[in-house]
């Protein structure tokens, strides 16, 4: 069976991990490959492809530009997760390059649910899956121009990686919190009243002693054999 490379995309606000689910369960885990962006929502798709068997392939680099075009060079058809009220994202960079280079996609939003926009002709009437199982891998690779827009790159950090300033009196209580939490936990662990090495010596020993009495009984029974045998 010929595996079909999936590129997943969605808004950086995506939080709807029934609308993902449903789309994700329907694909055969043994048709398809998952390929996704280092970002905040990677964690549900990572989660979901585990749930249903599929295989994730994680993609990031130096821009946003550089890993879309790394992962719309392989990729045979895009579900793109949006509600278009986002601007410079992934998604409208990806839908862009896809109209441009005439790669499949579908639109999948949480106010279409039932009316996906597809980019291909294919039968309506047949349900997702059905429409997915009927696609073929692409027969070369899709000839995309190398790119790297900065508006676009500029934004997906400033709504990836938000930077967390903490003051310096906030990391104090922070850090003395987590060494009241240390101590408490201290005083309230239960305390040895012996030495776990002398307790291993002993254990030792006697396991030592027990099986040095075990030979001794053979060799007395041996003994005792070869004496009453004629």
């Amino acid at each position: 069976m010929n595996i079909l490379n999936v590129c997943i995309v969605s808004d950086s606000t995506l939080d709807n991990y029934i609308l993902t689910d449903k789309k994700l369960k329907k694909l055969n885990s043994e048709k398809f490959r998952i390929h996704a962006i280092y970002g905040k929502t990677l964690e549900l798709f990572q989660h979901l492809s585990s749930k249903y068997s599929l295989t994730i392939n994680r993609h990031y680099s130096d821009n946003i530009s550089n890993t879309i075009y790394n992962m719309l060079k392989i990729c045979d058809i895009c579900l793109i997760f949006t509600n278009r009220i986002e601007y410079l994202t992934p998604p409208s960079l990806i839908i862009e390059l896809c109209d441009k280079y005439n790669i499949k996609y579908i639109i999948i939003g949480e106010y279409r649910r039932e009316n996906d926009y597809y980019s291909f002709e294919c039968v309506l009437e047949l349900s997702f899956k059905k429409i997915m199982s009927g696609l073929t891998p692409k027969t070369e690779d899709n000839c995309i121009e190398k790119f790297n827009h900065e508006n676009y790159n500029d934004n997906y950090i400033s709504k990836q990686f938000i930077p967390i300033c903490i003051s310096p009196s906030t990391k104090n209580k922070i850090r003395s919190s987590y060494e009241k939490i240390y101590d408490s936990k201290k005083s309230r662990s239960i305390k040895l009243l012996y030495d776990k090495d002398e307790l291993r010596r002993e254990k030792q020993i006697k396991k030592t002693t027990k099986e040095a009495n075990q030979l001794q009984f053979m060799n007395n029974r041996l003994a005792y054999y070869k004496n009453i045998v004629p």
